[in-house]
């Protein structure tokens, strides 16, 4: 018998992951769902029109995340569970190009809105096919007190834009608010890695299971593909990222392996992969990301 499976329409949305916001839904954990979610431009671009969405866009409601959910006796020093169990794309996607945007902002070409037609495991702009890779580019939790902009990201998660956050991956997020408060949405039908510019920014359904642990306390988000672990880093500075993606991966290896420090070293460099996450700048810190094989690993 398959389990009872929540469904979460895209009607309400938060910008900001935020203690005070009322939640949408109450779940009891562990439990199944299926979200909607906004393209990152909360559907303003429908009309391939951009000179119109630049005019009504509101400061501040950029990548809209369909929550927030309350995760029932989730409490701070706990760890939220987000394992993706599959995302289902809309028809079409876009792209915006503007001013100011993506690495090469100050090298502007000029404003337009670009569609993606998705057909087949195919996303196609111009007579350009490219291969369907769907991706969630924002989830988290609200932070212990204030508010983050969904467009931002950290310890509470948020836009973390990194293409191994797919189907068959589990995120593991430390909670800092009564309830969790869990939000998603920001989906990309395919996506470069280290987001340059944009990925193609798309409505999607996702399915999730979301689980608990009490009392685990985490530092940082960290994440799990069927075939790798992996730790984030975020930092102004590229740099700094990527130490601190190391560091973290470091700590989890002598914590898993009971090793030393010197041998968690020497297998960061035999096979520890380091990756762009967030890179474009958008306002927003450098994310980076240590990958680790899990065949390596106590199972």
């Amino acid at each position: 018998m398959l389990p009872q499976r929540l469904r979460i329409p895209a009607q309400h949305v938060i910008y900001a992951f935020d203690p005070t916001t009322p939640p949408i839904a109450r779940i009891d954990p562990p439990a199944h769902l299926t979200v909607e979610a906004r393209d990152a431009y909360d559907r303003g671009c429908n009309d391939l029109d951009i000179h119109a969405y630049l005019a009504q866009r509101v400061p501040g409601r950029m990548n809209p995340a369909t929550g927030p959910i309350a995760i029932q006796g989730a409490q701070p020093g706990d760890t939220l569970h987000v394992h993706i169990q599959a995302v289902r794309l809309g028809p079409r996607g876009y792209v915006a190009t503007t001013p100011g945007t993506g690495l090469l902002g100050d090298n502007p070409v000029p404003t337009s809105i670009q569609p993606f037609d998705v057909e087949d495991q195919t996303v196609t702009v111009a007579g350009v096919p490219l291969p369907v890779r769907p991706m969630v580019g924002t989830l988290g939790v609200a932070p212990a007190t204030g508010a983050i902009e969904a467009l931002s990201l950290g310890i509470h998660g948020g836009n973390l834009d990194f293409n191994d956050i797919t189907a068959g991956t589990t995120v593991h997020l430390p909670v800092w608010a009564p309830d969790a408060l869990f939000a998603i949405g920001d989906v990309h039908a395919t996506m470069g890695d280290g987001e340059a510019h944009s990925g193609v920014n798309i409505d999607a359904e996702i399915d999730l299971h979301l689980s608990l642990t009490p009392g685990q306390h985490l530092d940082w988000p960290w994440f799990e593909t069927p075939t790798h672990v992996m730790t984030i880093g975020v930092h102004d500075d590229l740099t700094q990222a990527l130490r601190i993606a190391q560091h973290a991966m470091e700590t989890r290896l002598i914590d898993q392996l009971d090793i030393s420090p010197e041998t968690a070293r020497a297998l960061s460099g035999a096979a520890m992969d380091l990756r762009l996450g967030q890179a474009g700048g958008y306002g927003v810190p450098v994310s980076a990301y240590a990958t680790f094989p899990k065949s390596a690993l106590p199972a």
